[in-house]
């Protein structure tokens, strides 16, 4: 599942697919996704599915389930002063996962 709003992480999602895997874009809002190359992105039967009118339910559903599949998110918290820091160790690769600033 891609959560994130930043559309050209699409492609890299379905390149990380398997064959016949599924990436369920679920992000409330979205920028433009690139154009996409059939025999890149989608061949071997991979699926692109949209789930973005998820309701709260489907949310608790999905946090049970993460649960109880060992679902991990990985963060890391910088204080919202350092978002220049944020960036630039994002940009340079120094951490995996996603970013929080925190007040």
């Amino acid at each position: 599942m891609l959560f994130t709003p930043a559309s050209e992480l699409v492609r890299v999602a379905l390149r990380a697919l398997d064959r016949g895997g599924t990436l369920a874009v679920a992000g409330i809002w979205l920028s433009a996704v690139p154009a996409l190359d059939y025999a890149t992105a989608l061949f071997q039967e991979r699926r692109l599915r949209s789930a973005t009118a998820n309701t709260r339910r489907d949310g608790e559903e999905f946090l049970q389930l993460a649960v109880r599949l060992g679902v991990h998110a990985t963060t890391v918290g910088y204080p919202m002063a350092q978002a220049q820091v944020v960036l630039a160790d994002l940009a340079d690769g120094r951490f995996s996962g996603a970013a929080v600033l925190h007040a």
